[in-house]
């Protein structure tokens, strides 16, 4: 009687921890929303996958906002992470410049833990490396979509110990800008063009606040559900937590909460005016990103651009001028002000200048019918992108862009 009571006991109390360890799960705040990704079908994958794979509650407040600002009001707060664990960061917000913004959640996560995913490392670019320390690394541009495969380089790690190497679908790999405290995890490797380009794609960092787990993977939709992705964040949370036990690789029973926040109200867009006496220029392009078209360039509007739909290169913008000019000059102004550009420029199939720095040329051209603007790199690693280019001869007033019937679509 004794040895079945004391059995007996020792069951009572097993279960009453069980019960106990599922009524207190972790606590996540899954931060999604901007440009560029499919928020809508990714934030339930990764909040589903990480929540049968631990005992974590995975709430999320997520937009369809697809702008580079999203709004995610939330930061507006001081205390905006309390009541959470940790935080997973999938914002794609690069416009999301407000130093007191970044500040917030900077202070949250002196205490508070995170990780991060793919374009969550290209956002908050306030012109300081606050964010990026946050991280322990820095990424400001990223390839062609083409296979990553994945080699552990740390497999003692707790995240990775139980993982094993793989190869992606068509992913973006991004760039290591700058190593600032990132122990490094994972490496990536991409062939682009016949070479092999590496970069560091999952890491963590101890050394800026609390833990911190990050990894650039995680463009596409059928990535995010891959369930070897699914293992390695939900591992790099649990570890972010100090919680990566067998405890909580149990699966999580409750119900999640979902915050959807709705996207900015978007201006129709309008069709610039066309100046007096202007020249009409029709623009193509290598290849455009959408929403920056290639007239943008010639729009006489700085705040608009022409952009690649990639980080490749050469990359290059072609202009028809409607009549022919003779051109004394043109000024080419660059996405980024303060960075060289690398590129070429052609005049009817001429090559006139091959640079790397002067973004204003002198030139002696006579009856000039197309040019060519090729970008060949530049010394950050971004996009081939030109908010205007601005042309100078004896007869040209102003310039505007000849739309095509399919690009008045927009507008109609």
């Amino acid at each position: 009687m004794r040895f079945l009571f004391c059995f007996l006991s020792l069951v009572a109390f097993a279960t009453t921890s069980l019960v106990s360890a599922t009524e207190k799960p972790l606590k996540a705040l899954l931060i999604a929303g901007g440009c560029c990704h499919d928020y809508a079908k990714q934030h339930e994958v990764i909040a589903k996958g990480i929540q049968s794979r631990a005992n974590v509650q995975v709430d999320v407040i997520w937009t369809d906002d697809k702008s580079t600002n999203p709004p995610l009001p939330l930061y507006e707060k001081v205390d905006w992470a309390k009541g959470y664990d940790i935080i997973i960061h999938d914002e794609c917000a690069a416009s999301m410049t407000n130093k007191e913004t970044l500040t917030r959640i900077l202070d949250a996560h002196k205490t508070i833990p995170s990780i991060q995913f793919h374009c969550a490392m290209h956002s908050f670019r306030t012109g300081e490396d606050r964010w990026f320390k946050r991280l322990g690394l820095q990424s400001n541009s990223h390839g062609p979509q083409e296979p990553i495969a994945i080699t552990f380089v740390d497999k003692e790690h707790p995240i990775t110990k139980t993982l094993g190497d793989w190869i992606t679908i068509k992913e973006e790999l991004y760039n290591n800008a700058n190593l600032f405290d990132a122990h490094p995890l994972a490496m990536g490797r991409q062939m682009v063009k016949g070479k092999a380009v590496d970069a560091i794609v999952a890491w963590t960092n101890e050394k800026a606040g609390a833990r911190s787990f990050s990894t650039t993977i995680g463009h596409n939709t059928e990535t995010v559900a891959d369930a070897r992705y699914l293992d390695l964040i939900t591992r790099g949370l649990l570890w972010a937590c100090d919680k990566l036990t067998p405890d909580f690789l149990t699966p999580f029973n409750g119900q999640n909460q979902v915050t959807f926040v709705p996207a900015k109200p978007v201006e129709a867009p309008k069709l610039p005016p066309v100046p007096k006496d202007a020249t009409g220029i029709k623009a193509t392009a290598s290849s455009t990103q959408p929403g920056n078209d290639t007239w943008k360039a010639v729009d006489g509007d700085e705040g608009t651009r022409w952009c690649a739909a990639d980080a490749s290169k050469p990359q290059s913008l072609t202009l028809e001028l409607e009549k022919p000019q003779d051109l004394t000059g043109l000024e080419i102004v660059w996405e980024r002000k303060d960075k060289s550009y690398q590129h070429k420029i052609e005049i009817d199939g001429k090559v006139v200048a091959d640079i790397s720095i002067s973004q204003s040329h002198a030139l002696e051209a006579k009856q000039v019918k197309k040019l060519v603007i090729t970008c060949t790199g530049n010394d950050h690693g971004g996009w081939a992108s030109i908010r205007e280019v601005k042309l100078k001869g004896p007869s040209i007033k102003a310039i505007a862009p000849k739309l095509s019937a399919e690009q008045k679509k927009e507008y109609d």
